[in-house]
């Protein structure tokens, strides 16, 4: 037993010395790569996840519906918007922005206008303002008023003109601000619901009155060099 002590006492040196010469793990966007050459160890680089770039943005994703001559449409509508309640880093009760929007919907087959398309095409741009009715620490809901300039197309027609949209939306949210080395973060994260209805000049053929529901989603101010 005595004997083999000078063994193991080599082998724990091979690994000792095996191990510092391991591949060693820097950040590359805090760390300058290091010269090689000279049996110097191996360096291996990871990316950090996640963006380098993102704008304060609230995002609706969800169902549409309106009336029509053919009956009634339903679909799907999406909205993506640079707004104030997404960037403020501490909580607000005001909320601003401009965005564009847009939805695709289809009627039910008519069987007396085989001829025409059920299919109805619109979007266009937005400025809204909200107000939050009330809020917590991590939650609050909104009251917000919309107006639009909206294009559509539907039953062989296009049109152009202009519409508004009030909605009711409750989210959970956090907000703040950080800011290191790696990059910097401003505003909110929140995820909710939402409801709303109003009123378009669309082409014709298509009722004025459109409501929807659906979820949505905020972003903050992201910038990663």
């Amino acid at each position: 037993m005595i004997k083999l002590a000078p063994a193991i006492a080599l082998a724990l040196a091979s690994l000792t010395a095996v191990a510092e010469a391991g591949p060693e793990v820097r950040d590359h966007r805090t760390e300058p790569a290091p010269a090689t050459g000279g049996g110097q160890a191996s360096v291996h680089y990871r990316k950090r996840p996640g963006p380098r770039f993102m704008l304060p943005l609230k995002i609706d994703i969800g169902a549409a519906g309106t009336n029509t001559v053919h009956g009634y449409a339903r679909g799907m509508q999406a909205a993506v918007g640079v707004h104030w309640a997404s960037l403020s880093p501490s909580p607000t009760r005001l909320d601003v922005g401009l965005g564009v929007f847009g939805a695709l919907m289809a009627t039910p087959i008519d069987q007396n206008a085989m001829d025409v398309g059920t299919g109805i095409a619109y979007g266009g741009a937005y400025v809204e303002a909200g107000y939050a009715l009330a809020s917590g620490t991590w939650w609050r809901t909104w009251a917000t008023a919309r107006g639009e300039y909206v294009g559509s197309a539907a039953f062989d027609n296009t049109h152009a003109g202009f519409g508004g949209t009030g909605r009711l939306s409750a989210e959970l949210f956090t907000s703040g601000v950080g800011v290191e080395p790696r990059g910097l973060f401003v505003g909110s994260y929140a995820l909710g619901i939402y409801v709303e209805a109003g009123g378009r000049d669309m082409a014709e053929g298509m009722n004025v009155f459109h409501a929807g529901a659906g979820i949505t989603i905020r972003t903050p101010l992201v910038f990663s060099p």
